[in-house]
């Protein structure tokens, strides 16, 4: 991508430094558009198109952790950068932006992690599935299951429940998804619903031991997973359906 067709938002809410940016990101060559807050960055997003975002943390209004937030939401595919003077790195690191710069910092800094960030942004992704989350209220199916995908050289991480998947799927990237059906609270269709509407391209594979169930029966042709297996199932054919996944 040329430099020169490069559009960054900046979001800082002191002037001074957003003129710096706004006067850094000129020179280096790119094309940067400045706000001074999270609530005017989302206005900008709406009716203009960016490359790249790069945040302050510490703002009124909407800060810079929740601004990440919304975008992750909404256009899940741009790039978000954070520079900030506050040191609490087990909030930014939990937040997962694409990049962080600490204040004060030089030039040539900003300008490589631009760099790498926009050039890992058009790098062609890996389809290959690894990293697998498990949701199942049985501990022992859940464990089995777990230990079978290490063997078949996958990445399982297990949890118990729908809300329980949510939250590691906020703090971070899972290749596949793979959930029972039937659990307490929130079901794997609630689950798969949930999950499809904050992460569209994440494959999503139920599993159920009930399926003479007449409404489950009625609802998984239409549930949108992007597969199904009964229980109990050769850990062969779900395998197969993980790497099945890969190739698409």
């Amino acid at each position: 991508m040329n430099k020169a067709d490069t559009k960054i938002l900046v979001v800082d809410d002191a002037e001074n430094l957003l003129d710096l940016l706004i006067d850094t990101l000129n020179a280096i060559g790119y094309e940067p558009v400045g706000v001074t807050n999270g609530i005017e960055a989302l206005e900008k997003l709406k009716s203009e198109q960016f490359d790249l975002v790069v945040s302050d943390i510490k703002m009124p209004q909407l800060d810079g952790l929740g601004l990440l937030e919304k975008v992750r939401t909404l256009y899940p595919e741009l790039p978000v950068l954070f520079i900030t003077g506050v040191d609490a790195p087990e909030v930014i690191g939990k937040s997962q932006p694409n990049g962080l710069l600490a204040k004060p910092f030089r030039v040539s800094h900003i300008e490589q992690l631009i760099s790498d960030t926009l050039k890992s942004r058009q790098e062609p992704a890996s389809t290959s599935v690894r990293k697998v989350m498990i949701v199942d209220d049985d501990d022992n199916f859940r464990d089995t299951l777990q230990d079978a995908l290490e063997l078949n050289d996958f990445s399982p991480f297990g949890v118990a429940a729908a809300d329980e998947a949510l939250a590691q799927l906020e703090m971070g990237s899972f290749d596949a998804v793979v959930s029972d059906i039937r659990m307490p609270g929130a079901d794997g269709f609630e689950l798969l619903k949930r999950i499809k509407k904050t992460y569209p391209k994440l494959p999503v594979i139920l599993i159920t031991a009930y399926l003479s169930d007449e409404d489950i029966k009625k609802t998984l042709p239409k549930s949108g997973a992007d597969g199904f297996l009964e229980k109990p199932f050769d850990v062969d054919s779900l395998v197969k359906l993980l790497r099945g996944l890969s190739r698409n």
